[in-house]
């Protein structure tokens, strides 16, 4: 190799060699702003509906439902709030932790439910039926980590 292709190679390989990296990066970025909500106060929670039939009179029930993800940084979204009514509430993990344990507290003491989700198990739903107030979805091992749930009086 010529001198003069010297002085052109090594500069191009060490451009390439810090560009493909923070392409990647910025990527990898980009498709997971893309999978979860964004922790953006005025940005909806996700919501899902299903429909449940009594096993008596098969009639058919409207069930709403939360759908609350767990990053490597915590709930999305950090705050809900809905009517008093029935839902489910639906937890994917997508924290990479090997567990999670999750609490879901009333904010004034008194815990209503406590799980441990498993790699294994990406997803941990419960019918819940909440009464008006506020309550404290956490992670056990990441004190940080808090989703604010407020139930409000049905009018």
């Amino acid at each position: 190799m010529s001198r003069k292709q010297q002085r052109i190679f090594w500069p191009s390989l060490a451009l390439i060699v810090l560009v493909l990296p923070a392409i990647a990066l910025v990527a990898s970025r980009t498709r997971k702003r893309d999978s979860f909500p964004t922790k953006d106060a005025t940005a909806k929670p996700s919501k899902v509906e299903v429909t449940a039939q009594t096993a008596n009179d098969k009639a058919k029930e409207r069930v709403e439902g939360e759908i609350i993800a767990i990053s490597p940084q915590g709930f999305e979204p950090a705050e809900i709030t809905r009517p008093h009514k029935h839902f489910v509430l639906v937890i994917e993990n997508r924290s990479g932790l090997a567990e999670v344990n999750l609490r879901l507290d009333r904010e004034r003491g008194g815990r209503l439910r406590e799980a441990l989700v498993t790699r294994e198990k990406l997803h941990w739903s419960d019918d819940l039926d909440l009464e008006p107030g506020r309550y404290v979805l956490s992670e056990a091992t990441h004190p940080n980590w808090i989703c604010h749930i407020t139930i409000r009086p049905q009018t």
